[in-house]
Parts: C-alpha cells; sequence; structure tokens
C-alpha cells in the first residue's frame, strides 16, 4: 500500500506542474472533446482532424504540439487513477487506512469529474479555478498519507493549532484566487509592485471580480477591465495577509525545537513564492517564473498541512506539563524512531 502511494506522490509531482504548463502555454483545448482526442486515442490518430482544425483556424487553440500536451497529461491522470484505485482495492482487502482511501478515490473522482467538464464547457474559469485547487488538494493528501502519517506529533496548545489551521485555509483561498486570477487571464492587469497601476488602490470593481455560476445559461463573460484588476489586487492582498499569519505561525512555533525544521523550511519556500509573484508581475509573467509559481504553491500547501497534521492540540493540565517539557528538552531527544529502525543507535 505504502509503494503505491509514493508512487502516486512521485506521479502528482509530475501531473500538476504539467497541467499547469498546458494551461499557461495555452493548450487546454488541444484536444476539444474527452476522453479522447477527436475520438481517437492520440493525436497521431487524429492528425487529420488535427490538419482541418489548423486550416480553419490557424491560430486556434488546435495544433499537434498543442494536442500532444493536452493527451500526455491526460494518460498521466489515467495512470494516477489507477494508482489511486489500486491503493483502494488494498485498503479494501487488508481493511487497513480504507476510510483515507476512500477519501482520495472520491477526490479522483472528482477530479477527473472536473477534467472531462474543463474541456466541454470550453474553459469556464470557475471550472479550471476548482479543477485546480482540488488538484492541490488531492496532491497534499496524497503527500500526507504516505509519509505524514510516520512522522512524531508533538504536542501544543490549541491556539497555535488554530494558527496552523488557518494557515492550510488561507492558502487554500489564495491558490483559488490564484488560479482565478490566471483563468480570466488577470495576471498583468495589475502593472508594477508594490502599488497596482500607479496607485495604493486602484480604479475596480470588487462585486464584478466574484465568480459565477460555471453552468448558467448564458454561459461565461468575460470580466471587465476594472474587475480583473481587482481579482489582480485581491491576490495581492490575500499574500500580504498569508504572510502575516505565517509569521505568527512560526513566531508561536518557535518553541517547539522539534518543529524548527518544518517552520525554516515553510518559511524559506514562503519567501521564495513571494520573489516569484513580483517577477512575473514586472517581469510580465514569463513562462518558466510563472511554471515555478505554480510549483512552489503545490509545495507550500504540502508543507503546511504536514505541519499542522503533526501538531497535536492539548488543553488538559497534564498535557500542559507535557508541552513544557517538550519545550525545554533539545531537538534531537524529541526525534522519535522511523517503523522499522533499531532503537537505541547514536542520534536516533
Amino acid at each position: 500500500m505504502r509503494k503505491l502511494l509514493c508512487l502516486a506522490v512521485v506521479l502528482a509531482v509530475v501531473l500538476l506542474p504539467l497541467g499547469a504548463y498546458v494551461r499557461l502555454s495555452q493548450a487546454g483545448l488541444g484536444c476539444p472533446d474527452w476522453p479522447g482526442c477527436y475520438g481517437r486515442l492520440s493525436p497521431a490518430h487524429a492528425a487529420a482532424e488535427i490538419a482541418h482544425a489548423m486550416q480553419l483556424q490557424p491560430d486556434g487553440p488546435v495544433s499537434p504540439d498543442k494536442a500532444w500536451k493536452e493527451m500526455t497529461h491526460r494518460y498521466l491522470a489515467g495512470v494516477l487513477g489507477m494508482l489511486v484505485l489500486g491503493y483502494w482495492w488494498q485498503a479494501w482487502r487488508q481493511r487497513q487506512r480504507l476510510a483515507a482511501a476512500s477519501l482520495l478515490l472520491v477526490l479522483l473522482l472528482l477530479q477527473a469529474t472536473l477534467g472531462m467538464l474543463t474541456v466541454t464547457l470550453q474553459l469556464r474559469p470557475l471550472v479550471v479555478t476548482t479543477h485546480l485547487l482540488l488538484g492541490m488538494s488531492l496532491f497534499a493528501l496524497l503527500l500526507r498519507e504516505a509519509i505524514g502519517r510516520y512522522q512524531p506529533r508533538v504536542a501544543v496548545l490549541p491556539s497555535p493549532w488554530r494558527l496552523a489551521a488557518l494557515l492550510v485555509l488561507l492558502l487554500l483561498g489564495q491558490i483559488a484566487l490564484g488560479g482565478w486570477m490566471a483563468a480570466n487571464q488577470a495576471a498583468l492587469a495589475c502593472q508594477g509592485f508594490p502599488r497596482c497601476n500607479g496607485n495604493w488602490w486602484p480604479d475596480m470593481q470588487l462585486a464584478a471580480a466574484l465568480p459565477g455560476w460555471p453552468l448558467a445559461a448564458g454561459g461565461h463573460v468575460a470580466l471587465p477591465a476594472a474587475a480583473l484588476v481587482a481579482v489582480h489586487w485581491l491576490h495581492r492582498v490575500g499574500a500580504l495577509l498569508l504572510l502575516c499569519v505565517l509569521v505568527a505561525v512560526i513566531w508561536r512555533l518557535w518553541c517547539y525545537p522539534a518543529l524548527r525544521r518544518n517552520l525554516c523550511l515553510l518559511g524559506l519556500l514562503a519567501g521564495l513564492q513571494l520573489l516569484l509573484g513580483i517577477a512575473n508581475v514586472l517581469w510580465l509573467r514569463p513562462l518558466p517564473v510563472a511554471l515555478a509559481h505554480h510549483v512552489l504553491a503545490m509545495l507550500l500547501l504540502a508543507l503546511a498541512l504536514g505541519l499542522l497534521c503533526r501538531l497535536q492540540p492539548v488543553a488538559s493540565w497534564r498535557g500542559r506539563i507535557t508541552i513544557r517539557e517538550q519545550q525545554a528538552q533539545p531537538a534531537a531527544i524529541l526525534v522519535r524512531n522511523w517503523p522499522g529502525k533499531r532503537s537505541g543507535m547514536h542520534g536516533e
């Protein structure tokens, strides 16, 4: 079961950036039907249909290169689905981790449905954003199930645990805002940094920036320019709020030596993510920088969720005494042995 999960995590690490690359390179409709390409198994079998579409629209979304990008993403998603299904089957046979395996399977089925709707509904922004958010959540849960439950738990007070939970929720919200901004082509709506179009409070329409129902009868309507500015500005405000909460989490949990390595890594990745976001604005969103911004968001979510899963909130007086003892001990003593390791070795 663990080997299946590790393979699924490795595949998800490849699949999520590949999906971002497909979207950023405007190849999301390289094959405008689902699950095949013009009803065929591969773009090679649909070469005639692709050539006909290129004759009708030479600068359109269909080309052999874009079709192969899109279908490669679908092939890898199918392999990931088989791995998760195999993990669920083993969990059902062995009666172990069945709830977690069932949750992963349900999320994967929802993700596959959203992938179909992304193509059949012609890249509706709300569907694309939900597809991105669910893919990030699926990766974080896969990583948590593969290695997170083998990490030692640390007893903490309830208030730091709430801050860590708030950090995970804000990360999900920030990823959703970033996906909504990218799906509506609002990444360059605000020029300059830290000001937006030369103003701290630019001209914008916050009410028009909210997403609408993707299956509405009228279909998706492009947002006006002032709404695009609002979407971008909200993403910047969300990043500032997220950094403030992250600093608070690091400050409240720094007294636990066993967590300091996780906190340092989380802070380092957050700083790099901020620099990449600024570079996206100042350099007009080059493809490598935008792709790196997406990958770091994925890693930040996984790290924040892993940190939250390591925390065990304790409210009793005995638990508070245990917390004080943990804070007084050096970090090396707090690290537990991994399953299967011999105890008593130096450094364990």
